[in-house]
């Protein structure tokens, strides 16, 4: 009768169950710890994925977004349900923002910048990340790239961060796919490994049926 470990080494170390964006996944709780070892298996290669994307990326800043992604798991009475949380702005990030302004750089993202001048919130976040990273300006650069009318008489990193915000408002933002490529990348041999664990459990299972009606008699 094959073991655990020689059942996990003919599906070459791992499989996967799928993963919904804070949705769930269901996972039949019936007698499967082959297949329930390879969802744990794949949740942990997916979070190892996309903090390994975002770092590609250089889209890391307080490490916020990373942070937030936990998986929980509940179980009810026909199952298991393993959800996937994360900051909402993810989505953002991945798919990016198309800009107000003629210089749109994004023209795929179901997202886009309401209006062209940022709010106290955005111009507040962007200083924030000003003094995180020590960007300094130079007066000259402000005058030139944007500062108007009261805006020179406010603090040089206000002003430098309200450019910025108008900048990002009107170009949008890039796509960077960290979430949806890592899914994709992580989960593509999904199918065939978890059908083949199923395949597995259920096999190990009748066998040791058979061995424990064998042993009755």
């Amino acid at each position: 009768m094959p073991t655990i470990a020689q059942a996990q080494a003919k599906l070459g170390g791992r499989a996967t169950a799928g993963l919904g964006m804070s949705k769930g996944v269901f996972v039949p709780k019936e007698d499967m710890p082959l297949a329930l070892q390879l969802v744990a298996d794949y949740v942990a290669e997916f979070e190892k994925q996309v903090a390994d994307e975002l770092n590609r990326l250089d889209k890391v800043d307080t490490g916020g977004l990373a942070s937030s992604i936990r998986f929980e798991t509940a179980e009810t009475a026909n199952g298991i349900i393993i959800s996937v949380f994360v900051n909402d702005y993810y989505k953002f990030v991945d798919s990016g923002v198309r800009g107000v302004g003629r210089n749109n750089i994004n023209t795929t993202s179901p997202y886009k910048f309401r209006y062209a001048n940022p709010s106290k919130s955005h111009v507040a976040a962007i200083r924030k990340w000003i003094a995180r990273n020590g960007i300094k300006s130079i007066a000259a650069d402000v005058q030139k790239y944007g500062a108007v009318g009261r805006e020179n008489r406010q603090p040089e990193d206000v002003r430098l961060a309200k450019i910025i915000a108008r900048s990002i408002k009107s170009k949008g933002l890039r796509r960077t796919g960290f979430w949806t490529d890592s899914i994709n990348e992580t989960f593509k041999d999904f199918d065939v490994k978890m059908s083949q664990a199923l395949g597995i459990d259920v096999r190990v299972n009748l066998e040791n049926m058979v061995k424990e009606i064998k042993t009755k008699k």
